[in-house]
């Protein structure tokens, strides 16, 4: 029979002392502490540390959680073993025998070694009150209302009472019909129970105080541990933050060594080699255009000033004077056409540009292109003919379209000699329109082909200047094609013509 236990470990003493500050003062000064040691909420490693520190807690705290249950758990059962066993064993004493007997007495007084408390109390008394048998040491704070009836089916309920000083019972009533003595009538009697849980309370109370403590070294080593991976983690992404540092518009050749990265970030260092190479090749474009707009815009304004400086160096007949301010005249109409279309070539090259897509008969624009050009086939004696596809419908800014086809036009009529043919077609291939401006001219030599769409490129640059063109026809096309998502290509031999192919995705 389990009726006492071991002596009770004595109260905890410890009180958390007050801090200076308030909540708001504490994580301020947690904020500046943070920052000074380099420690930004906003870093990564301290957000990585924060992560790894409150799961680690979340684990510990479910697993502690655990125990506690089960350690709760399992003393409340034996307790509750305890009481019913005392229950039963006198309540079966007393069929027999009558409340002042021996064997209730042994119950009752049960004999303890003198270092051992008692946990483990009884208490007869009569329906007035009165106390038939009771176990040294029953707290009288216990009364009636601490011990909860039986219910309906007249099984003992074990309720859980708190005294002042921090006592902790647990209680069970059972009525009962005794004798008081061997010769008495029998009479109506309360079983009352109760067992000191006041030291497995404490025990309790320093399990969790334990845990609490625990559990507390354990979010803080955790967080000094994870920052420390953390930090160590990123050591390959500082490298590539003060190699990147390094590079600059001098520099764009330079790319970023993925050779001992991890994988996570392979992948940032090859976008950002990527971005590099975008940039390399950007500026190469810019740094030539440049160029080539010096050298573009000079012999314009050279033969300009070089016309003017004759006009003006001696006295000149008034129809001499007129030859060269209609030259000048002809040099500005040149330099203001390269400088629109210049705008224009730029405005086509941001892929945010306004567009007002119309959907389009592709048949019916090249009809119309074929007839607003019938005047200047005819007179340069090159027959201009349409072969396109019925209904095949696009969806592409008008104007754009119309200007992207119009100067191929112009270019096949310029390069094809007298009784050649420049044959306009379309066609739907797929996912995408293909419309075709084929010529029977000159051709193209392959060595030019690469770079024919190129600002300011011209395969036969004699040529080009004495047709007034300024290179910058094809650019304007293949920028207005890219622009609706397409692409441009061409296909040329000397002395079999040139066919360029403009493919504009359907959508």
């Amino acid at each position: 029979m389990q009726a006492e236990r071991g002596a009770a470990p004595g109260p905890l003493v410890g009180r958390v002392g007050e801090g200076r500050f308030g909540g708001a003062d504490w994580v301020g000064f947690a904020l500046r502490r943070l920052r000074q040691y380099g420690l930004s909420p906003r870093s990564l490693a301290v957000r990585m540390a924060v992560a790894f520190a409150l799961t680690l807690a979340l684990i510990l705290l479910a697993a502690s959680s655990w125990v506690y249950w089960g350690l709760s758990a399992r003393m409340m059962q034996e307790d509750r073993e305890s009481v019913l066993r005392k229950l039963d064993t006198v309540a079966a004493l007393l069929q027999n025998l009558p409340v002042q007997s021996d064997a209730l007495r042994q119950e009752a007084y049960l004999k303890l070694p003198p270092d051992a408390p008692r946990d483990l109390f009884l208490r007869l008394r009569t329906a007035g009150g009165m106390v038939l048998l009771q176990t040294p040491g029953f707290n009288p704070a216990l009364t009636a209302a601490d011990f909860q009836s039986p219910d309906a089916q007249g099984a003992p309920q074990l309720h859980k009472a708190q005294l002042p000083h921090d006592l902790h019972f647990l209680t069970a009533m059972l009525p009962l019909t005794a004798r008081a003595t061997a010769g008495a009538a029998p009479e109506a009697v309360r079983l009352e129970v109760a067992l000191n849980r006041t030291a497995e309370s404490r025990i309790l109370a320093d399990y969790r105080l334990r845990l609490a403590v625990v559990l507390l070294a354990a979010i803080v080593a955790a967080a000094a541990a994870g920052y420390a991976i953390a930090w160590r983690g990123l050591r390959p992404l500082r490298h590539m933050a003060d190699a990147a540092r390094d590079i600059g518009a001098q520099d764009l050749h330079r790319r970023l060594d993925t050779r001992q990265l991890p994988d996570e970030l392979q992948i940032l260092a090859l976008a950002f080699n990527a971005t590099l190479q975008r940039l390399e090749e950007s500026f190469g474009r810019i740094s030539q255009f440049s160029a080539d707009i010096a050298h573009e815009l000079r012999t314009p304004l050279t033969n300009l000033w070089g016309g003017l400086e004759v006009a003006l160096g001696r006295p000149r007949e008034p129809a001499q004077y007129r030859e060269a301010l209609e030259s000048a005249v002809e040099e500005c109409t040149r330099l203001s056409q390269m400088i629109q279309a210049l705008l224009f070539l730029a405005q086509t090259e941001h892929p945010d540009t306004a567009l007002r897509p119309d959907r389009l008969d592709v048949a019916h624009e090249l009809r119309a292109l074929a007839e607003f050009f019938d005047a200047t086939a005819a007179e340069a004696g090159v027959g201009l003919k349409v072969h396109a596809a019925p209904h095949v419908i696009l969806q592409a800014d008008r104007m754009l379209l119309q200007r992207a086809v119009a100067n191929l036009i112009g270019n096949a009529l310029a390069h094809t000699p007298r009784g050649g043919t420049v044959t306009l077609s379309a066609d739907a291939q797929g996912n995408s329109v293909r419309i075709e401006v084929a010529d029977t001219g000159c051709g193209i030599a392959a060595e030019h082909l690469p770079y024919l769409f190129d600002r300011f490129y011209r395969a036969d640059a004699a040529r080009s200047r004495t047709r007034g063109g300024l290179g910058l026809g094809l650019a304007l096309v293949r920028n207005i094609v890219r622009l609706h998502g397409g692409e441009v290509s061409v296909e040329s031999r000397p002395g079999h013509g040139t066919r360029m192919m403009l493919d504009w995705p359907l959508r």
